[in-house]
C-alpha cells in the first residue's frame, strides 16, 4: 500500500488524465504469447502523472513504480508482470495536501499490437483500488471500478520509447466527501507516461 500528496488549481479544473495501460486503438493485431526483454525486476518513474474528475484535476510532480516482468519468449499476455509498489510525491488538490492508498500489487496484462503503431503494445493494469485523504479531514474519497470492485485502467507499452503509458480505463469514485471537489460516481482519469528502468521492451511472438 502506497501513498500519495496531490497538486492543482482549483481556478483551473478540467477533467483528463488516467492509470493503467491500453490506448483503445481501434485496429489491433491480438497476440497469442510474448516476448519480454530483459524482464525482471524493473523500476519505472513518470513526471507530472495527473489524475482528473469532471470539477478537478490533481497534478503531481512525480511517481515511481516497481515490480516484475515475466522474461523470455511464450508468455501469456494475462499477468504479464506485475506492480508491487506505487508512490506519488509533490500532489495536492486546491492547495490540499492528501495521503493516498493504492492496492498491490496490480497486474500488467499484454492484449494485442497497435496495427497502426506496431512499437506499440496495447494491454491493460488491473486490480486497483485507491483512497484519499487529507490530513485536516476536509477531503476523503475512495476509487474503485464501476461495480465497487476493482478498476482496469488502459494503455500501451512503447517499445520506441521503452514507456509505460496510462491513459484510459475505468476508474470511478465510489464514495467522496469533498467540498464537492469529487463526487460518488465520478469517473477519474489518470494519465501518466512511465520511463522503465532496465528498459524494458515487449512483442509478440
Amino acid at each position: 500500500m502506497r501513498k500519495f500528496t496531490r497538486r492543482a488549481a482549483v481556478a483551473a479544473v478540467a477533467a483528463t488524465a488516467a492509470l493503467g495501460l491500453s490506448a483503445a486503438s481501434a485496429a489491433a493485431t491480438s497476440a497469442g504469447t510474448w516476448t519480454v526483454t530483459p524482464g525482471g525486476a524493473f523500476s519505472a518513474n513518470a513526471s507530472q502523472p495527473t489524475l482528473s474528475v469532471p470539477n478537478a484535476q490533481l497534478v503531481c510532480s512525480s511517481s515511481d513504480a516497481g515490480g516484475d516482468l515475466k522474461t523470455g519468449s511464450g508468455n501469456a499476455g494475462a499477468g504479464l508482470g506485475t506492480i508491487d509498489s506505487l508512490t506519488f510525491t509533490g500532489c495536492s488538490l486546491a492547495g490540499i495536501s492528501f495521503d493516498v492508498t493504492v492496492s498491490s500489487p496490480l497486474s500488467i496484462n499484454a492484449e494485442s499490437v497497435d496495427a497502426s503503431n506496431p512499437d506499440r503494445v496495447i494491454g491493460s493494469i488491473s486490480g486497483i483500488t485507491a483512497s484519499i485523504s487529507d490530513a485536516d479531514g476536509l477531503c476523503s474519497a475512495s476509487f474503485a471500478g464501476p461495480d465497487g470492485g476493482a478498476a482496469t485502467v488502459t494503455g500501451y507499452f512503447d517499445n520506441a520509447t521503452h514507456q509505460l503509458v496510462i491513459n484510459g480505463g475505468n476508474l470511478q469514485a465510489t464514495d467522496a466527501n469533498c467540498l464537492g471537489l469529487i463526487n460518488a460516481g465520478d469517473s477519474a482519469t489518470f494519465n501518466a507516461a512511465y520511463d522503465t528502468d532496465p528498459a524494458q521492451t515487449i512483442t509478440a511472438d
